[in-house]
This record gives structure tokens, C-alpha cells and sequence, in this order.
């Protein structure tokens, strides 16, 4: 009881102090000539605010109930992040939604004349420039197979599981002409079929011939349940899951890395992404966004894929340049 009571005391008190500056700030609206300043401002009181927070050493649930409290007292002004406010509320019913990596990948903030010095708080996190990092790598190893691709008559198969919005393949397609662009079949698996619409619009335009895209509505997490809805991952040559591992305990992480390779065509590579204990945008995730990942250090990655039953000699280790977010790459024998 008596730590419970510390902790809210904390909260209040950094709520607090957080409000404070907060509205300090809101009383210079209509000076334009301040807008650094008030950016400066608002990104020490969050640095205050996130640190204090920190300091309780709660993680993960543990921080659940106090993280509401904050916002019981001091959500108002803080909904008027676009960014931290849609990691909060979830409207499409997790954090990491499309409209939410879209934005991040184009950098963007709200037109809120506080929102937006939240917004740009929350895009010069490292997990953001992170995502940003791991979708330029996306890209990059789209439009290099594509380019070596020696197969006319047998399209590069490319496949996207989860996080599948498109912007990453249509960066890749945007980097290649036209004969590059027709050697490749992109396949995109997600939960959201909005997300699935979203990745449909941008890309289609830019396939040649633009019915080599599988946009799949499909429940990721359980494709080694459910083996027949890992079928369109059949012979891939290139298959990219940039975000579900943060999401899978290790059985079924174990178990999909087993599904992807299995199905990985002779030659075929898979990258694999997964954001590490040592991520230093944790406690703003938890405490303002209510975002939680499952983390994983490179030897727990590696541990997941020996228990997938992937030679050691075909795995590769590494991370995006940050060093945030892991990544295990595994390519089969031709």
C-alpha cells in the first residue's frame, strides 16, 4: 500500500509539473516569434515528466494504472498530440495502426498549435526514426532483388506480414523502371483490411502489370496454427515481417519463424525485426502512449529461430541503424 501511495504521489506530482509548463506554453499562443522556444519548452517538461516516471521502475502492465492516472490529470492537454493520442486510444484497436506508421514515415505532425510540439516530440523518438530506418532497409532489399532478378519468365515473389501498409514496397517500386517493377509479385498479409485498401491504392498504380499484388486480409499470429493461411508465403523469395515479433510470446514467435522458413523458395531470405530491451523510447511509449512491446535481446532473437529449427550457418544477426530495432535475417540454401 505504502508503494502504491509513493507512486501515485509521483504521478500526481509530475502531472503537475507537466501541466504547469504545458500551459505556460499555451499562454504564448499568437507569437509566432516563440515557436522554438515553446517546442523547447514542451520537450524538457515531457523529458521531466517521462523521467520521473521512469524512476518508479515500473514496466510494462506494472504501469498500467498509473499511466490512466496521468492522463485522469492531464489528458486533455495531451490528447492534442495527434501521435501520442492515437497510440492512447487505439482506434483501430492496437497502437501501431497504418494511419499511425504512415505519419511516422512521412515525418509528419498535426496542425494543433500544441499538438504539433507533441507530435514533433513523439517523430524525434528513437523508436520512430527506428520504424523509419527499418522501412528505408525494406525498400532498399525490395529494389536490389528486383534489379538482380534473372527470372523473366518467374516473378520475384516479395511478401509483407503484418505492418503490411505498403508505403515501404512503394518506395522500393518508386527506386525501379518498368522491367525491374514487372519481375516482382508483391503479396502484403495483415489483420486490417484497411490497411490492406491503403497498401492497394498506392501500389497499384505502380505494378506493371498491377494484378501482381496480393493485398490478404488474415489473422498473422496464427499462421503456424492454421497452416492454410500461410499458403500465399509459398515459394517467397523475399519475405519482410517488420513488426509482429514485438507482439508474439516466444512459442509463437518460435513457431512463425518455423512457417516462414519452411516456405521460403530455394535462394529465398527472410528479415525479421524486433525492437530490444534497450529501446530508450520505452517509458514514453508506456507511460503517455499505453504502447507495449514484447523485447527481445539478440540472443533471445537468435534462441527463436535455433528453436525454429534455422541452421545457425543461414542466420545473421544485426539491427537497423539505430540499434534499436533487431533484426534477424536467414537466407536458404539455393
Amino acid at each position: 500500500m505504502h508503494r502504491e501511495s509513493n507512486v501515485s504521489s509521483c504521478v500526481r506530482q509530475a502531472a503537475a509539473r507537466l501541466r504547469e509548463s504545458l500551459e505556460l506554453v499555451e499562454s504564448w499562443a499568437g507569437e509566432p516569434g516563440r515557436r522554438d522556444e515553446a517546442f523547447q519548452v514542451v520537450a524538457a517538461a515531457l523529458d521531466g515528466c517521462v523521467a520521473a516516471l521512469a524512476a518508479t521502475g515500473l514496466w510494462g502492465p506494472d504501469n498500467r494504472l498509473p499511466s490512466s492516472e496521468l492522463w485522469n490529470a492531464v489528458g486533455e492537454i495531451l490528447c492534442r498530440g495527434w501521435l501520442q493520442n492515437q497510440a492512447r486510444i487505439k482506434p483501430r484497436g492496437y497502437a501501431g495502426d497504418y494511419e499511425m506508421l504512415a505519419r511516422i514515415y512521412a515525418n509528419r505532425c498535426c496542425d494543433d498549435p500544441l499538438g504539433k510540439h507533441f507530435d514533433r516530440y513523439f517523430q524525434q523518438q528513437d523508436a520512430p526514426q527506428a520504424v523509419r530506418n527499418r522501412m528505408q532497409m525494406m525498400a532498399q532489399w525490395i529494389a536490389a532483388r528486383a534489379r538482380q532478378s534473372r527470372r523473366p519468365e518467374q516473378p520475384l515473389r516479395v511478401a509483407v506480414v503484418g505492418s503490411a501498409f505498403g508505403l515501404d514496397v512503394g518506395a522500393a517500386l518508386r527506386l525501379l523502371g518498368s522491367e525491374p517493377r514487372s519481375a516482382l509479385w508483391i503479396s502484403l498479409l495483415d489483420m486490417d483490411p484497411a490497411a490492406l485498401e491503403f497498401a492497394r491504392q498506392h501500389l497499384a498504380p505502380l505494378l506493371a502489370p498491377a494484378d501482381r499484388l496480393d493485398a490478404i486480409p488474415t489473422n498473422v499470429f496464427r499462421l503456424a496454427q492454421r497452416r492454410r493461411l500461410a499458403a500465399p508465403l509459398a515459394n517467397t523469395d523475399l519475405l519482410l515481417c517488420p513488426g509482429l515479433f514485438d507482439y508474439l510470446d516466444d512459442s509463437q514467435a518460435a513457431e512463425i519463424l518455423r512457417v516462414y522458413w519452411e516456405h521460403l523458395a530455394p535462394g529465398g531470405q527472410m528479415h525479421v525485426f524486433q525492437f530490444a530491451p534497450h529501446n530508450p523510447s520505452r517509458a514514453y511509449m508506456e507511460w503517455l502512449g499505453n504502447w507495449y512491446l514484447i523485447y527481445r535481446d539478440a540472443a533471445q532473437l537468435g534462441g527463436l529461430a535455433a528453436h525454429a529449427g534455422i541452421p545457425p550457418t543461414a542466420t545473421e544477426l544485426s539491427a537497423e541503424p539505430l540499434g534499436v530495432d533487431l533484426l534477424l535475417s536467414a537466407t536458404r540454401a539455393v
